[in-house]
């Protein structure tokens, strides 16, 4: 299922250069990446966010370091051969920090990945008292990156629309495009009005809007699309999904002592996992029972 990662990203490039907006479906692990997968989509995101939740049982306060994410990538990796967009926060660090980020992201099997311009520790892009660096402190992170990278995409993203306001992300945006980003993502950012500033300040750079529940969701797509996004990214729907009928199914294993109703059958989730074709690969590869014994 997997594939080199140079091939997943020259393929997200060549797709949201043109055409409709691609929607890149939230993973934290193999299973939900083969679950997408199998749904249909073009692309997957791994979510710092997510990695934070499901890896540490903590809230997206800046506890996730580069480690945690490659590794939380490789698994996204090993189940599914999809182009993957993946969170890298500040790129931990400076600028050496960014670009080693971009090169173990890209060995890990990230087509994509995406910098922001918070200080360090980062703060969830819909919370409280988040900081930004310097403009030029943060171009330099994704001309550093840029210049690391093979074939990954750099994607720049500014928390400065609900900081700093809209003149302030228009002149960060300029800077980042300038600096090398091949995409630009302003977290917060709802209105296709906005949208169509933020394109020209990005000379024409591809889009992308988050559609997280953490925070109010943009407008339709269909209305984004026209003003230049060209990726969106649902970073939580499907693990607050999942969550949600997880809670419930505890909770009533504990209050009745049985399984709930319901739940995915055994045989669906199996064959999600690639039973079929495995155990098919494991009775061609092994020996026949009947084959004459060698002697001793």
């Amino acid at each position: 299922m997997r594939r080199h990662p140079g091939f997943a990203a020259d393929r997200l490039r060549a797709r949201i250069a043109t055409g409709p907006p691609l929607l890149a479906a939230g993973c934290h692990d193999a299973l939900s990446a083969r679950l997408a997968t199998e749904a249909g989509f073009e692309a997957v995101h791994l979510s710092g966010a997510m990695v934070s939740a499901t890896a540490l049982g903590l809230p997206d306060l800046g506890f996730a370091g580069a480690t945690d994410m490659v590794e939380a990538l490789r698994r996204v990796a090993a189940g599914t051969g999809l182009p993957i967009v993946a969170d890298a926060d500040t790129g931990y660090g400076d600028v050496l920090q960014a670009a080693e980020t971009a090169r173990r992201y890209e060995a890990a099997g990230a087509a994509a990945l995406h910098l922001e311009d918070q200080v360090l520790p980062k703060r969830c892009g819909h919370m409280e008292g988040r900081r930004l660096v310097p403009a030029g402190e943060a171009a330099a992170r994704v001309a550093a990156a840029a210049g690391a990278r093979e074939r990954l995409l750099v994607i720049a993203r500014t928390d400065a629309l609900s900081v700093a306001g809209l003149p302030e992300t228009l002149r960060r945006v300029a800077a980042y495009a300038a600096a090398g980003a091949d995409a630009v993502f302003v977290e917060g950012c709802r209105r296709a009005a906005d949208f169509a500033e933020v394109r020209q300040a990005a000379r024409g750079l591809p889009l992308v809007a988050s559609y997280s529940e953490a925070g109010p969701p943009p407008e339709p797509l269909a209305a984004l699309a026209k003003e230049g996004v060209r990726l969106a990214l649902f970073p939580v729907g499907a693990a607050l999904a999942g969550a949600r009928a997880m809670r419930d199914a505890y909770r009533h294993i504990a209050a009745t002592g049985a399984p709930p109703d319901g739940t995915l059958p055994w045989a669906d989730f199996t064959g999600a996992l690639g039973l079929e074709a495995l155990t098919e690969d494991e009775r061609r590869h092994r020996p026949s029972t009947d084959a004459p014994q060698e002697p001793a």
